[in-house]
């Protein structure tokens, strides 16, 4: 099917101006990019877009975009998908419901979309033994939350370890009550909800993919120790953990610039996938 247009799209609770600016820029810079749509389930958002590379290697990296859990849209990621194409990498990205849907429905359809990917990316160039995920911001949580659990694969029938790398930008890991967050509780979560299932800082056992934890130096102040803490419990738990930290830039300013074709965070993501 073909991509989903902005204005197919029903209205998202409201956020601040700027970052509607921010998102609408990623949405002209993503446009040009070729995909197909799959559809998966009868909601908008259950749905994955493939962006499939010319010359494709056979990894495949999924994507989930941020938005707090209330806002963004996946074929605004697209703007990613070049530097990706052109290590022969094919490019995915997920749809997930917002709120005022919750964890439980966010998630499990990113479960769902990464099932879909395995069952259908082979026709696109992809492997489905190669199956690399990352997200920003509310997507990294919800990528970190994917590799990290194993209780949802099999339901799927996934192998557990169909995830090979975990790459989130600017994550949440720390959605509980325990958390440094200025506002808590977040979006995710339902009311009465601790939060301490839905954090990947707290569901570290097992076989741990490897990752590359990412952020900026002048993100949001709760994030970069967020970050740094998810990090060495990683490290801890026998995860192959890296980590990158981008000079200068912002929340924003990490994605549209830093995952940008030629941007300081791409090209580290790819030589990272192409080395596992």
């Amino acid at each position: 099917m073909p991509l989903l247009r902005l204005e197919d799209y029903p209205p998202q609770l409201p956020r601040p101006e700027p970052i509607l600016e921010f998102q609408n820029e990623l949405w002209d810079r993503s446009r040009d990019v070729a995909g197909v749509d799959i559809v998966w389930g009868d909601d908008i958002y259950q749905r994955i877009a493939i962006y499939p590379a010319a010359n494709p290697t056979g990894a495949v990296f999924a994507f989930v975009h941020g938005g707090r859990w209330t806002s963004g849209h996946k074929e605004a990621m697209a703007f990613m998908a070049p530097a990706f194409h052109a290590a022969g990498i094919t490019f995915a990205s997920l749809g997930h419901r917002l709120a005022p849907s919750h964890f439980d429905e966010g998630f499990p359809d990113l479960c769902n979309g990464i099932a879909c990917l395995a069952a259908n990316v082979d026709r696109h160039g992809g492997d489905p033994n190669r199956i690399f995920i990352g997200g920003h911001s509310s997507g990294g949580h919800y990528a970190a939350q994917l590799a990290v659990t194993g209780d949802w694969q099999a339901r799927h029938g996934l192998a557990r370890d169909v995830i090979k790398g975990c790459l989130p930008i600017s994550g949440v890991y720390d959605v509980s009550s325990e958390a440094d967050y200025a506002d808590w509780p977040p979006p995710c979560l339902a009311e009465g909800d601790d939060g301490r299932e839905k954090s990947p800082q707290h569901r570290l056992a097992g076989t741990l993919p490897p990752f590359l934890v990412s952020w900026g130096s002048d993100d949001y102040p709760f994030l970069i120790p967020q970050g740094k803490a998810f990090a060495a419990s990683l490290a801890v738990a026998g995860s192959d953990v890296d980590t990158l930290e981008m000079a200068e830039k912002t929340h924003f300013s990490v994605l549209g610039e830093g995952a940008a074709p030629g941007g300081e965070w791409s090209d580290r993501a790819i030589s990272w996938i192409s080395d596992h």
